[in-house]
C-alpha cells in the first residue's frame, strides 16, 4: 500500500510539474524547458488585466537557446492598452514589436535566450488578455523551406493602407532561423530589407503598388518566397458570384414567429443579425448581416469596395436611398452590393405590413428566413393592396444555397416608374446574378420603365465557390463532420471521426470574436469511428460564441476544424453600437428582445464616477431608445447597459462633443 501511495505521489508530481503558469509582475523567470510553460496576462487564464497597468516580464532558457513564445488568444483595448516585446534582457534591447486589439503577436522567436516583454493599461476598459505557450525550439539545420507568401487584410484608402503578410509550409520554429522581410516597388526589384521586420508572420503599412517578399535563413543557407504584390484598390474575394446558377424551384413561404423589425423606411435595420451559422459568399465567410427596409440582406463590406449606395460600408442604421436610377450590376445607385435581393424595391414598412427574422430547423441542416409579409409600396399607400409585397429570402446551413420565395411582387407605377431587381449582386457591384436573364427581373430606367410583376414564385442559387474554394467547410483528415448548437441554455458541440489513428487528444476551443480562441475542454480519442458531443455551460451570454475542434497527433501535429458560430438562443435581450458616436448630445440604442424586460444604462466618466443613469421597458422584437447627454461636458465616457437581473451586456466608450 506504500509503495501505491509513493508511485501515486511521484505520478502527482510529474503532472504538477509537466506545466508551468507564468503571468505579468515584474519579476525575471528561468524557463524550464521539458515542461509546458503557459504565459497570461495580469489576470491569469480566467480574468481580465487590470487598469493602470506598468509592467515587465523577462523569461530566461534553462538550456541557453533561444525561446519561442507562441499567443493563442489575444484581446486588448486597441486605443490604449499595448503589449511590446524586446530581444533580450529589457526593454533595452531591440523592440520586436507592440501589439493591441487584436492583433496578435503570432510566434516570436528570440535570437538569444532572453525575451522581455512590457505592458501598460491605461485608466478604464480592460480586456481578456492573452494566452501564450513558451517553447525551447531544437537548432535549425540544412536549407529551411521558403514557404508560400499571402496577403490578407487590405485596409485601403486612396494610395495607402495596412496588409497582414503570412507563410504556409515554410521551415518550423527553431534556433538559428532568422527572417528578413522585403519591399519593392517593382516585382523584380531592387529589394529592400524592412527594419524590424523579423518575425515569421507582419502586419505593414504601405502606399502606392507595393511587393513584398520573406527570405528564411539557417546558418549559410536561405530561402526566399514568392512575391505578392499589394495594389490600392483591387483587394476582394478569391472566388466571384460569376458561377453562380439559379433554378426555378417550387414556391414554399415558411410560417413563423420572429424577430419584428421596426418600421423605419430606406435603412439597413439597426440591429444586425446572426445568422447562427458560417455562410460563403463569393468565396468570403460571413456570420451574418444587415436586414434592409427595402426587401434585401446585406453583407458586410469587402476591404476596399464600400457597398451602400456610392462610398459607404454597410453598417447598422446607415440610410440605403431607394430610387434605383441603373439596371444592376451598378456601384452608382441605391442597389446595395454584397447583396441579396429579394427584389430590392421601394417597399414603405410604416404604412403597415412586417417584417420578421429567425433561423429555423436544427443543426447541421438550419435555414435563416428574412420575411416581408404584406408590406405596402412606397408612394401607393394602402389603398393598393394588391400590389403589396411579400417574400421571403431564405439562407442554408448547408452548401450555401440562398432561395427567394416571392409570394406577391406588384408594381407601383407613380414613383421609380415601379423599378426592382431580384437576384444576387457581388461585392464590387460587377456582377449580377438573375434568377432568369440579365433583364427578366432587372430594372430599365428608360421611360415608361420597366414593370414585372411575380407571384407564388420561387428561385434557388447554389454556389459553386463553396466547392473550389471551401472557404467554410474545411476538416482536418478522418472528421466526417462537425456542427455546433444552443440548446436550452447550453452550448453544444457535435463532431464525427471517420478515423483516429495517432490521435493524442481533441481540444474544444471557444472565442468571443472568431479569432481569439481558448480552450475549454479536451477529450480523449476513442481509437476508432466515434461521434462526440462536448457541453459548454461557461460560454459568455448575450453574443454569439465561436467554435472549432483541434484534433493533436501522438507526435504534437495539430489540425484545426473550420469555425461555427453559435448564437445564445436564451439570452432575452442585446444591444446595438451606441450611435452617432462621437456625438454632439444624443446618443441612439437599438435593444432587440424576445420579450418584454428591462433594461438599464450608467454612464461613467473616465475616472469610474456615475454621471447618469437611466432604464427603460423594452418591448418584444426592435426597441429603439436614446440617451440625452446635452447637459454632459465634453469628453469620453463609459456607457454600460445591463439587462433585467442587472448584468452587464454591453460596455461601449462615447465621445461627447459640443
Amino acid at each position: 500500500m506504500r509503495q501505491i501511495i509513493a508511485i501515486l505521489i511521484l505520478v502527482f508530481a510529474l503532472v504538477t510539474k509537466a506545466q508551468t503558469t507564468y503571468t505579468m509582475n515584474n519579476t525575471t523567470a528561468t524557463i524550464s524547458c521539458g515542461v509546458t510553460n503557459l504565459f497570461y496576462d495580469s489576470g491569469g487564464s480566467g480574468a481580465n488585466y487590470a487598469n493602470n497597468q506598468s509592467l515587465t516580464k523577462t523569461f530566461k532558457s534553462s538550456t541557453g537557446g533561444c525561446l519561442a513564445v507562441s499567443f493563442g488568444a489575444f484581446s486588448t483595448e486597441g486605443c490604449c492598452d499595448v503589449l511590446a516585446i524586446y530581444n533580450g534582457t529589457s526593454t533595452s534591447a531591440p523592440l520586436i514589436g507592440a501589439y493591441s486589439g487584436t492583433q496578435s503577436p503570432g510566434t516570436i522567436v528570440s535570437t538569444g535566450s532572453t525575451i522581455t516583454f512590457y505592458f501598460v493599461s491605461d485608466n478604464t476598459v480592460n480586456q481578456a488578455g492573452w494566452t501564450a505557450t513558451i517553447s525551447c525550439p531544437g537548432a535549425c539545420a540544412g536549407t529551411p523551406t521558403a514557404g508560400t507568401l499571402s496577403v490578407s487584410n487590405s485596409t485601403c484608402s486612396a494610395n495607402s493602407g495596412t496588409v497582414n503578410l503570412t507563410v504556409a509550409g515554410g521551415s518550423s520554429v527553431s534556433c538559428g532561423l532568422t527572417y528578413a522581410w522585403q519591399t519593392a516597388t517593382a516585382g523584380v526589384g531592387p529589394w529592400y530589407n524592412m527594419a524590424g521586420a523579423i518575425t515569421p508572420t507582419i502586419r505593414t503599412s504601405y502606399i502606392g503598388n507595393t511587393f513584398y517578399r520573406r527570405v528564411i535563413t539557417c546558418g549559410a543557407s536561405s530561402a526566399t518566397s514568392n512575391t505578392v504584390s499589394v495594389i490600392t484598390g483591387t483587394a476582394g474575394p478569391v472566388c466571384t458570384l460569376a458561377d453562380y446558377t439559379a433554378t426555378a424551384i417550387a414556391y414554399s413561404f415558411d410560417t413563423f414567429t420572429g424577430t419584428t423589425l421596426p418600421t423605419t423606411d430606406d435603412v439597413l435595420f439597426t440591429s444586425t443579425v446572426s445568422l447562427g451559422f458560417q455562410m460563403c459568399v463569393g468565396g468570403v465567410a460571413f456570420y451574418g448581416g444587415y436586414m434592409a427596409s427595402n426587401c434585401a440582406f446585406v453583407f458586410d463590406a469587402v476591404p476596399c469596395f464600400p457597398n451602400i449606395q456610392q462610398n459607404t460600408n454597410a453598417a447598422p442604421g446607415i440610410g440605403t436611398a431607394y430610387e434605383i436610377v441603373k439596371p444592376a450590376p451598378t456601384q452608382s445607385t441605391s442597389i446595395p452590393r454584397n447583396a441579396i435581393l429579394g427584389p430590392w424595391t421601394d417597399i414603405d414598412p410604416s404604412l403597415g405590413g412586417k417584417i420578421q427574422y429567425g433561423t429555423l430547423g436544427t443543426a447541421p441542416n438550419r435555414r435563416f428566413v428574412l420575411s416581408y409579409e404584406n408590406v405596402p409600396m412606397y408612394s401607393c399607400g394602402t389603398a393598393s393592396p394588391a400590389i403589396y409585397l411579400t417574400s421571403q429570402i431564405k439562407i442554408f446551413e448547408q452548401n450555401d444555397v440562398i432561395e427567394i420565395h416571392v409570394g406577391n411582387k406588384g408594381v407601383c407605377p407613380g414613383w421609380n416608374r415601379g423599378q426592382a431587381v431580384l437576384g444576387l449582386h457581388s461585392y464590387d457591384g460587377k456582377i449580377y446574378v438573375p434568377p432568369v436573364s440579365q433583364t427578366a427581373h432587372n430594372s430599365n430606367v428608360s421611360s415608361p420603365g420597366f414593370t414585372w410583376t411575380m407571384s407564388s414564385t420561387a428561385y434557388r442559387f447554389t454556389a459553386p465557390c463553396s466547392s473550389t474554394v471551401n472557404c467554410l467547410t474545411t476538416l482536418p483528415v478522418n472528421f466526417k463532420a462537425f456542427y455546433c448548437d444552443n440548446l436550452e441554455g447550453v452550448n453544444l458541440i457535435y463532431w464525427d471521426t471517420g478515423g483516429e489513428a495517432e490521435l493524442k487528444e481533441f481540444l474544444v476551443e471557444r472565442s468571443e470574436d472568431g479569432i481569439n480562441f481558448e480552450v475549454v475542454g479536451t477529450l480523449l480519442p476513442n481509437n476508432k469511428p466515434s461521434k462526440y458531443v462536448f457541453e459548454d455551460r461557461t460560454y459568455k451570454h448575450g453574443i454569439t460564441n465561436y467554435y472549432r475542434i483541434s484534433s493533436v497527433e501522438i507526435n504534437g501535429v495539430k489540425n484545426q476544424t473550420s469555425i461555427y458560430p453559435v448564437l445564445d438562443k436564451m439570452e432575452k435581450l442585446t444591444v446595438s453600437e451606441p450611435y452617432p458616436n462621437p456625438s454632439h448630445g444624443v446618443i441612439n440604442i437599438s435593444f432587440s428582445s424576445k420579450q418584454s424586460t428591462l433594461a438599464y444604462y450608467s454612464i461613467k466618466d473616465l475616472y469610474g464616477k456615475e454621471v447618469a443613469t437611466g432604464a427603460y421597458t423594452i418591448e418584444p422584437g426592435i426597441t429603439e431608445k436614446n440617451i440625452d447627454c446635452r447637459n454632459m461636458n465634453e469628453g469620453v465616457y463609459l456607457l454600460e447597459i445591463s439587462d433585467a437581473g442587472q448584468h452587464i451586456i454591453s460596455q461601449r466608450k462615447l465621445a461627447l462633443m459640443k
